[in-house]
C-alpha cells in the first residue's frame, strides 16, 4: 500500500535572502475527506446522468485514481537553478 505524503520543503535562496519553509500536507487530508463529503451527491448525480453514455464508471474511478496520485508524489523532488535563484521542493 502507497501511504500519502505527510511534509513538503520548499527552500528559494537567492542574493539577499534565504527561506525555508516545511508545510505539513497531512492535515490536508480531513479537508479533502470534508470536500468529497459535501460533493458526494453531485458526483452521484453526475455518475448517474453519465452511466448510459458509457462515461459513468470513469466518473467513479477518478477518485481511487486520484488518491493514488495524491500518494504517488512521496519521494518528489524538483530542483530549479536560475542565475540568481534557486528553488528546492522536496515531499516526503
Amino acid at each position: 500500500m502507497k501511504w500519502p505524503p505527510v511534509w513538503m520543503r520548499l527552500r528559494i535562496h537567492n542574493e539577499d535572502t534565504r527561506f525555508g519553509l516545511w508545510l505539513p500536507l497531512f492535515l490536508l487530508i480531513p479537508v479533502v475527506i470534508v470536500v468529497f463529503i459535501i460533493l458526494s451527491p453531485l458526483i452521484l448525480i453526475a455518475t448517474l446522468i453519465l452511466w448510459p453514455m458509457g462515461w459513468g464508471r470513469p466518473a467513479i474511478m477518478i477518485l481511487p485514481v486520484a488518491w493514488s496520485l495524491y500518494c504517488s508524489i512521496r519521494g518528489l523532488r524538483v530542483d530549479v537553478q536560475g542565475r540568481k535563484e534557486t528553488v528546492y521542493i522536496s515531499v516526503v
